[in-house]
């Protein structure tokens, strides 16, 4: 059974006095989500550019489109990070900015797993060549003053149930076959996601090669459902500079901005651009 667990203070204390983003840390056993935390803080003033929410269990917590995000107390890392708009270069380009931090962090702390990105917000594992399950998700939300980067990654569901989802529910412990510690994790991703947001503000191509590296969607028959519940299907064929999907129906190329993507080739086939 995962007990809850707090942040260790000599990480809170590296986080906030170290060169990443975090200028304070706020942990919650328990919360209805993140992102909306980090928002209410920042409107409230309450919490100043760089506030890092973390809690063990959300009861509301947010995907994309309005969709839930839950996951078992103790299992997973989920977080959000309350950033100043007006110190991020190209804004648009932040989901992939993150979605890159987040499979290098995972890559690094759980050694053995194979990972991956499906465009626009997952992030994919698998073990030995098998099937994709995808382990988190990121949601970046933002208003005309404030910007929070919301992540939940599945750490450790072993002998946990799990909801009916259409892509299998995996954690990076059971495509690693070891335990992999959720607070390490989380300090190499502050770390990582730092060194990212400085190189997306350098050089975007940058960002968006790094992507395309790791991104389990490109080149890949797709099926796209649009708001409004309109389908495309193509071939994912690049990213646009603002990080849009290019879909290729082999008559035409159509720019993607917002979707839900479903491979439809075999999972099982990879790509070559595992992180």
């Amino acid at each position: 059974m995962h007990q809850p667990s707090a942040p260790p203070s000599a990480l809170v204390a590296s986080l906030v006095d170290g060169p990443s983003l975090v200028t304070s840390v706020e942990w919650h056993e328990r919360i209805d989500s993140t992102n909306r935390r980090a928002f209410d803080a920042a409107r409230d003033e309450q919490g100043p550019p760089g506030l890092l929410v973390v809690a063990d269990e959300q009861t509301a917590g947010r995907g994309r489109q309005g969709r839930g995000w839950s996951a078992p107390p103790g299992s997973s890392l989920m977080l959000s990070l309350l950033l100043d708009r007006s110190t991020l270069a190209r804004v648009s380009l932040l989901p992939l900015t993150v979605g890159v931090a987040v499979a290098e962090a995972a890559r690094a702390h759980a050694e053995g797993a194979e990972v991956a990105l499906k465009w626009p917000n997952d992030l994919l594992v698998r073990r030995g060549g098998g099937a994709w399950g995808k382990a988190g998700g990121i949601l970046v939300e933002s208003d005309e003053r404030w910007v929070v980067i919301g992540c939940g990654i599945n750490v450790d569901w072993r002998g946990l149930d799990r909801p009916d989802a259409p892509l299998a529910i995996r954690s990076l412990s059971e495509a690693a076959d070891r335990p992999v510690d959720r607070w390490r994790l989380l300090a190499g991703l502050c770390g990582v996601l730092t060194n990212r947001l400085d190189d997306a503000a350098a050089d975007p191509e940058s960002v968006r090669a790094a992507y395309r590296d790791r991104c389990a969607t490109l080149g890949q028959p797709v099926r796209v459902t649009l708001p409004g519940a309109v389908e495309l299907r193509g071939r994912a064929a690049d990213l646009t500079v603002d990080g849009a999907l290019v879909l290729d129906d082999g008559e035409a190329q159509r720019v993607v901005q917002v979707g839900d993507v479903e491979h439809l080739a075999s999972e099982a086939e990879g790509h070559g651009g595992a992180a």
